[in-house]
């Protein structure tokens, strides 16, 4: 193969020949990967190359041994250790000499690829030499860009290996970085790089940030870089500053009190943007530190290790006029993509007052004042965004006689002011007041003129509908309450003159044939909210609602042939998804009004699932349709067996696609909660498919308590027909009920305790469905399913529900064997898992399993 050729197209803006040569590659890898990587190396390391190949060289390197994702990693870590020493010598050898290469973008990449590769061998006890040529080559002071890409290299080192695996050197990697990031360093290109790995060493050099001294002596380096000459340096070491005080805010008194309240202070005015934004991210930073801390203080479960020490609320009279301030430094041509100084300090501003409380309001109210009349639209802007930051944080009592006096003035200026930024800006405080404030919104006195500019404000710019959007949620959801809930109860509500009016202003911006910054999707998602909070007198309504939304999905199926290219097809999908939402919606709320449609959506959705070309979002949400469909239709689903099966099954075999398996799964306990016994033809091949699942290797981790769940609802749905399955099932249980947690493993315990909750459902369901027809079937499992449950309640992780569910399988199993598991049933932990669930004032259902199980073992001893 012309591999530079090939390496030349892999980067092509044409997209036939980017894909031939991507396909051309993969190839090579497969066919031979030693010859693959060799090739690379060698046009990564040639001087006479092509920058461009080279770098598409060393990228392809990388991506051949490393991965994007954990779940891919472990595959090519096997297939890069399988080749010999010999073989790999040579590789590392190339992309080591590559570090020095005169061409700095070779360089960097090379980088990339000895951090991949040190990803893979040293965890391994491989490439001892590594470390120690490294801070060889930092400390060349003949070649500034071999310093440059290895402080690089050395900090995505630090970055993806356990700092335990380096430990033995973690001392002299520490030495070099802060070597390169001094002041006194004269290569200004030579101390970023060492700065942006000290970033990334940040959790590596933990045990370091331990001892004093050495915290001095880093803390030093890192804020002298704050006043470098050189701006990238400055945002850098800013950088590093945010993510000090993110792991290590307990430690930071003494430094905030004697420098980082003034450098943070004077970073924030500083005329260079990227500088101004790192200084503003510091504070947002030790808002959201303290904000966490406080929550942790309320939390009585737990006594929080570290205590908030107030730097917010102590810096408040210094950095609040700063923050308003550059809430007045916008431009009429920023792109509302872009993360600018003033959007920086709106979010942090927010923090702040969800932070410090009511203390913001009085220093905040006259800037507001002062701001709301001026002809300079910017400062217009500046105070209505003030005021909109400060509505989640103080006191609603402190903030509703300011929302009351603000509230006409805003829906006057949403109206009526020129500025078209001053009213984006109106409408999401709006939208703010509408979540947080609505006590102080009269219906009789405000409502109308409200929602007349929030309409108004659905045909301005993409973000002024977005905000206009959530405003009328908050308003639909909050004044008319959850008609989900309430039912058929609610037969009018204070929005429901307003109905037809907004319904049939969102409708057209649902239609557009673009997301621009996703206000279709927000129309959409309004539509589903107004469906599904709708009184009884707007039923009308809803249903010509849906039914206009059944005609447009119709309309796009009809479409998908014309689709040309990715682009068409990802906006089809997305509008897809969105009609699929609000059609949950209708069912949802009315299953009565749904249900004469029901041939008719399910039709569109089989035609939308065949169509979907297996895309995740669109199969999710078709098939959470398909459940509400079912979960409304009751028996009167299985008419729709036949046509849905095939999919569902597909579905759950689509091991790689967690997603997609996830929703096959939920949909699958929805049908079977639906049709019950008439879910028997299907229960073999349902039963199968989920098995298959759960011995999976491949699939995500997070799909199996789900599908331990849908086994128990198949059980329960066919009865003494799940016979069959009982053995193979019995054993897939025990086995997941092995599962275990190392301590502070803290996503692998959630896992372990959602798995157990899982289980005992699982467990609950066959029992309950089968212990009418073939109940001795079950007997002989009671005995290792009541050492699960001891295991499970000997843990202090437990969770309320799996107790609480377990309080009543034990009464299920008193109930239903009585003395023939009452030596069971007389263990020590059981009657101490009684006394925990009687304890549970607030826990109903507790208290209930527990008086079961109490009764259903004391007719057992008898």
């Amino acid at each position: 193969m012309n591999a530079a050729q090939l390496l030349q197209d892999s980067l092509s803006p044409n997209q036939a020949a980017r894909e031939s040569a991507t396909q051309q590659l993969e190839a090579a890898a497969r066919d031979n990967f030693h010859g693959y990587l060799h090739t690379l190396a060698a046009e990564l390391a040639n001087e006479q190359q092509d920058l461009n190949v080279r770098y598409a060289a060393g990228l392809a390197f990388k991506n051949a041994i490393a991965a994007r994702d954990a779940v891919n990693q472990p595959q090519l870590s096997e297939r890069w250790l399988a080749l010999s020493d010999e073989a790999t010598a040579p590789l590392k050898q190339s992309v080591l000499s590559t570090l020095g290469s005169p061409q700095h973008r070779a360089g960097a990449v090379a980088a990339t690829c000895v951090s991949a590769i040190a990803a893979i061998e040293l965890p391994v006890n491989k490439w001892p030499e590594l470390i120690p040529q490294l801070l060889e080559f930092v400390g060349n002071q003949e070649n500034q860009g071999l310093r440059v890409s290895t402080l690089q290299a050395v900090g995505f080192i630090c970055e993806v290996i356990d700092p335990e695996i380096l430990s033995a050197r973690s001392n002299e990697i520490l030495t070099a970085v802060v070597q390169g990031a001094r002041k006194e360093e004269p290569s200004h290109e030579v101390q970023h790089a060492a700065i942006q790995a000290l970033l990334n060493s940040l959790e590596f050099i933990r045990d370091n940030f331990e001892r004093e001294g050495e915290r001095n002596y880093i803390m030093q380096v890192v804020c002298e870089a704050t006043q470098s000459p050189s701006v990238t340096v400055q945002v850098g070491a800013f950088e590093c500053l945010v993510r000090i005080m993110h792991l290590y805010y307990e430690k930071m008194d003494f430094y905030m009190e004697r420098a980082l309240f003034g450098l943070t202070i004077m970073g924030m005015k500083h005329q260079e943007e990227p500088v101004a934004l790192q200084a503003i991210e510091f504070w947002s930073t030790v808002c959201e530190e303290e904000i966490e801390l406080s929550q942790a203080a309320m939390d009585v479960r737990e006594q929080p290790i570290y205590v908030s020490k107030g730097f917010a609320k102590a810096a408040l009279p210094d950095i609040l006029p700063v923050l308003l301030e550059l809430l007045t430094q916008q431009n009429e041509d920023d792109d509302e993509d872009d993360w600018t100084k003033a959007m920086a300090a709106g979010c942090c501003l927010e923090l702040l007052a969800n932070n410090v409380g009511n203390d913001i309001v009085q220093p905040v109210v006259p800037f507001v004042e002062a701001g709301i009349t001026q002809a300079d639209w910017q400062r217009r802007e500046a105070a209505v965004m003030a005021f909109g930051s400060i509505l989640d944080g103080p006191d609603p009592e402190v903030l509703a006689p300011l929302v009351t006096q603000a509230l006409g003035a805003l829906i006057g200026m949403m109206q009526s002011d020129p500025s078209l930024p001053v009213r984006d800006t109106v409408a999401w405080t709006l939208s703010k007041i509408c979540e947080n404030m609505l006590q102080v919104i009269d219906p009789a006195v405000h409502l109308r003129n409200l929602i007349t500019a929030l309409v108004i404000g659905l045909n301005a710019s993409p973000r002024t509908c977005n905000s206009c959007c959530a405003a009328l949620n908050s308003l639909v959801v909050q004044i008319s309450g959850d008609a989900d809930i309430l039912g058929d109860d609610v037969q009018t509500s204070p929005m429901s003159e307003y109905y037809s009016g907004i319904l049939k202003e969102l409708m057209p911006i649902a239609e557009r044939p673009t997301n621009h910054a996703n206000s279709r999707s927000a129309a959409y998602q309004t539509i589903a909210v107004f469906l599904g909070a709708s009184a009884n007198d707007t039923l009308p309504v809803v249903q010509e609602v849906a039914v206009a939304i059944l005609a447009r999905q119709e309309a796009l199926l009809g479409m998908q042939d014309q689709l040309v290219g990715m682009d068409d097809r990802n906006n089809w999908n997305d509008m897809q998804i969105n009609l699929c939402v609000v059609i949950q919606s209708f069912i949802r709320r009315s299953p009565s009004l749904a249900a004469p449609f029901a041939d008719r959506i399910m039709t569109n959705l089989l035609g939308l699932i065949q169509a979907s070309g297996k895309h995740a979002g669109v199969l999710e949400d078709a098939f959470a349709t398909v459940g509400g469909l079912a979960s409304a239709l009751e028996a009167g689903f299985i008419k729709y067996m036949d046509a849905f099966a095939p999919f569902l099954l597909s579905a759950l075999g689509s091991f790689e696609d967690w997603q997609v398996a996830q929703a096959a799964v939920y949909v699958g306990s929805d049908i079977a909660r639906a049709v019950n016994e008439g879910l028997t033809p299907y229960a073999e091949r349902l039963m199968v498919a989920l098995i298959d699942l759960l011995r999976s290797p491949v699939v995500q981790r997070q799909v199996k308590p789900n599908a331990i769940t849908t086994i128990g609802e198949v059980a329960l749905a066919v009865g003494g027909g799940f016979r069959p399955y009982l053995d193979t099932t019995m054993t897939i249980l025990s086995q997941a009920g092995s599962t275990s947690a190392s301590p502070g493993d803290e996503v692998m315990i959630d896992f372990v305790q959602t798995m157990r909750e899982s289980i005992v459902d699982a467990f609950i369901g066959i029992m309950n469905g089968i212990k009418d027809t073939d109940a001795a079937a079950m007997q002989p499992y009671v005995s290792g399913i009541m050492g699960f449950l001891k295991t499970c309640w000997a843990d202090e992780d437990r969770t309320d529900s799996f107790s609480t569910a377990s309080l009543g399988l034990i009464g299920d199993f008193g109930e239903t064997y009585k003395g023939a598991v009452r030596d069971e049933l007389l263990q020590d932990w059981v009657q101490h898992a009684i006394q925990w669930g009687r304890s549970r004032s607030g826990n109903k259902r507790a208290k209930t399993n527990a008086a079961y199980a109490q009764q259903a073992i004391k007719n057992a001893s008898k």
